[in-house]
Order: C-alpha cells, then sequence, then structure tokens
C-alpha cells in the first residue's frame, strides 16, 4: 500500500514540475476569457518525414465561442538571423475587437526538410513587452492584438508556410 502512496506522490510532484508555475509569463484575463499572448500550449506538431515533401501546416483551431473574421496563408522566407513579423492588431475591424480577439495560427517549416538544426522561435509583442510564445519547426498557438514575429536563429535561410485563423467574440 505505501509503494502506491510514494507512486501517488511522486507522480503528483512530475506533473507539477512539468507544468510549472511561472507567473512572470501568466497572460492577463480579458473580459470574453481570452488572453492576449499563448491562449494555447505552444503545441509542437509531429513531422511526417516519410512523405514525398514537407507536409502542409496542419489547419488552426479556433475556440468555438469565436466568430472567424479571417483567414489565410503566407509562406515566408527568412534569411539566418532575420525576422518576419505581422501586426495582427489589423485584422480586428476595430481595436474595440482586440479585447476578445484571437489570432490562430500554425506554421511548418517547407526548406529545409526535414528541418534537422532549423532554430524557429515565435515573440510576440503587445504593450506589457515581448515574450517567446512558441518555437520550433511546426506547431500550433494563439495570440491576441499586437505583432507577431518569427525569428530564424539557426544559420541558414529557411521557408515557413503559415496558415492562420482569425476569431473575436463579436
Amino acid at each position: 500500500m505505501k509503494w502506491f502512496v510514494l507512486a501517488g506522490v511522486l507522480a503528483a510532484l512530475a506533473l507539477a514540475a512539468a507544468c510549472g508555475d511561472d507567473d512572470a509569463s501568466t497572460p492577463i484575463d480579458t473580459p470574453g476569457g481570452l488572453t492576449p499572448a499563448g491562449t494555447k500550449d505552444a503545441t509542437p506538431t509531429s513531422l511526417a518525414t516519410d512523405v514525398a515533401g514537407p507536409p502542409a501546416p496542419a489547419d488552426p483551431t479556433l475556440d468555438e465561442e469565436l466568430a472567424e473574421i479571417a483567414s489565410g496563408n503566407f509562406d515566408e522566407a527568412i534569411a539566418a538571423g532575420d525576422s518576419w513579423s505581422i501586426d495582427t492588431a489589423a485584422f480586428a475591424e476595430d481595436e474595440s475587437l482586440c479585447t476578445n480577439f484571437s489570432f490562430d495560427f500554425t506554421w511548418q517549416v517547407q526548406d529545409p526538410f526535414p528541418p534537422d538544426g532549423v532554430d524557429l522561435i515565435w515573440q510576440f509583442t503587445r504593450a506589457a513587452g515581448t515574450v517567446e510564445v512558441a518555437g520550433g519547426p511546426a506547431g500550433e498557438q494563439s495570440v491576441g492584438c499586437g505583432v507577431l514575429e518569427a525569428l530564424n536563429r539557426g544559420a541558414a535561410s529557411i521557408t515557413v508556410a503559415i496558415r492562420y485563423r482569425v476569431g473575436a467574440i463579436e
């Protein structure tokens, strides 16, 4: 019996360590329950390396309480040490939507493929400052109104495919 108790305590400690409690990166709540940065876990996407070429990024998912107001995609070449950015607030029809706004995006490095040695991070800037919200050669994340930046910290140029869906509580 005490082995079960010990196993339970160890599992709880492992879960607490994995989840962490970093108050400095805790997003600020907004009236609609959405948060301006990191509304999703920075979810890496598994890479299918057995296909003829790089897979397209997955379709972004909007929370069900959001009405979709825009969607689309980008294919961006980013030189080593360079970045690409987008002002997500430009998708809000007016500034009042920014309190209940979500820019959901997925990405997949297309070149090089497989993306060995790629060091891509996503940063989000708003009035409170800049935070790293995701990283890796593929994944999904969601941010609010602000400037989203893809930074290629690797030694070679990359091409990344990005899909996005924009939603708001109207």
